[in-house]
């Protein structure tokens, strides 16, 4: 961690929550949606229509989602805030990932690949279906998101990172779903 920008973060800092008006100690910097949008919202016959692991997801063998990593840089700060999403990507696309998943080097070799976000994030205007990078990773990691539209407050997040402020507010937000 920077210890050096007054702006650094310390993983131990108090803060008042603007959504409960209660002081907390640390500041949350990663937050994970547990399923892509389209598996959480299906009522019925998920367990028929589905096949959904930690990482992967099938839904009637003809829609297919990857779990990755959106990395948003924290200004003044070696840390980061990290959100845990899922990916819409082509079958063919999945069938490689799927295919090198477990391949040493498989970053170096596979991708980068298409796709488009899975998940909608409240605090942005809509992210479902944002075009997206994904970047493999060295084995035992998850991809890496890149948002391909940079005009997107979240993509503009992205490119430019976020104030120690603006994490508190998306810790403030997402605590409390």
């Amino acid at each position: 961690m920077n210890t050096n920008s007054k702006n650094a973060i310390d993983a131990n800092q108090g803060w008042k929550c603007s959504t409960c008006g209660e002081s907390h100690t640390g500041i949350p910097l990663s937050f994970a949606a547990d399923f892509p949008d389209m598996y959480a919202n299906m009522r019925e016959e998920r367990d028929v229509r589905a096949q959904i692991g930690s990482d992967q997801c099938i839904i009637d063998g003809k829609w297919f989602f990857i779990r990755g990593c959106l990395e948003i840089p924290m200004i003044g700060s070696d840390e980061i805030f990290l959100w845990g999403l899922w990916a819409s990507v082509r079958e063919e696309v999945y069938d490689e990932i799927e295919e090198c998943w477990t391949l040493e080097g498989r970053e170096k070799t596979h991708g980068p690949f298409k796709g488009r976000l899975n998940n909608s994030l409240r605090m942005y205007p809509e992210t479902l279906n944002l075009k997206l990078e994904i970047a493999l990773q060295p084995v035992g990691a998850r991809p890496l998101f890149r948002v391909a539209e940079t005009e997107h407050p979240l993509g503009a997040e992205q490119r430019d990172g976020i104030t120690c402020t603006r994490a508190m507010e998306l810790a403030a937000l997402l605590s409390h779903e």
